[in-house]
């Protein structure tokens, strides 16, 4: 989030799990529009193909959170 407030677009990377926590994170530190990308949990101990996958599935997340606005 300093990236962002620098004026760096980011883009929150997490799990389905965490989605309420972001959304109170983001508004609690003043920052409600900046951008997820969700997958389905878990990520951490994901290998090979299935960490593949999981990018692909954010890709098209992280370019839009990137590029809109």
């Amino acid at each position: 989030m300093q990236l962002e407030r620098r004026g760096v677009p980011t883009v929150t990377v997490g799990s389905h799990l965490f989605v309420r926590l972001g959304e109170t994170e983001k508004r609690a530190l003043g920052m409600p529009e900046l951008p997820m990308a969700i997958t389905q949990h878990p990520i951490g101990g994901t290998k090979g193909d299935a960490v593949v996958s999981k990018a692909d599935g954010l890709l098209d997340m992280v370019v839009s959170g990137l590029t809109v606005g």
